[in-house]
């Protein structure tokens, strides 16, 4: 997963719905976590794991810390587009509670707007991002990410990168 020239990674964990872990970037020996979540649908799910997710955010404030890919939910009614469906605003309210009571920043997305994409041709929505602490950018400045074109997935190629991390 990742190169051990570049990385030292000492710890990883999984439960529910989220794999960490948990490494130092050895050019720079900047400590970094990185939670890849994969959100459940129903809502009660994903209440769930935001409440269980609080803490291990909120205790690492001194670290890079990174929560990111498939969180089944959007932060917006623009973020989702679908024929016939209403927008759980309760939904979306405890997902961005969850981003602001952790001081998570949501990067600005490049390439695409949606992440994921029903076959139908008119569904899709933003369900894919990376989340950073005020750390990780103070790390790495000018993080971005890009959503890539849709191949034989439902959910578009994303990546998050920053030009500090390969200078």
């Amino acid at each position: 997963m990742w190169d051990n020239s570049l990385v030292d990674v000492w710890y990883s964990m999984s439960f529910d719905h989220a794999l960490v872990i948990k490494g130092k970037v050895l050019k720079t020996t900047d400590v970094f976590i990185i939670i890849n979540v994969y959100a459940p649908c129903d809502s009660e799910g994903k209440m769930a794991l935001w409440q269980s997710l609080n803490p291990l955010v909120l205790n690492n404030t001194d670290v890079c810390l990174c929560v990111c890919r498939d969180f089944n939910s959007v932060q917006y009614s623009d973020e989702k587009k679908e024929r016939g469906t209403v927008f759980r605003k309760v939904e979306a309210d405890f997902f961005n509670k969850f981003i602001e009571e952790n001081l998570l920043i949501d990067l600005p997305i490049c390439g695409r707007l949606y992440t994921w994409y029903r076959g139908d041709g008119v569904s899709m929505s933003r369900l894919d991002r990376f989340l950073l602490s005020e750390k990780w950018c103070e790390a790495w400045p000018n993080c971005i990410q890009v959503a890539y074109q849709r191949g034989l997935s439902d959910h578009v190629p994303l990546l998050g990168t920053s030009s500090a991390l390969h200078a």
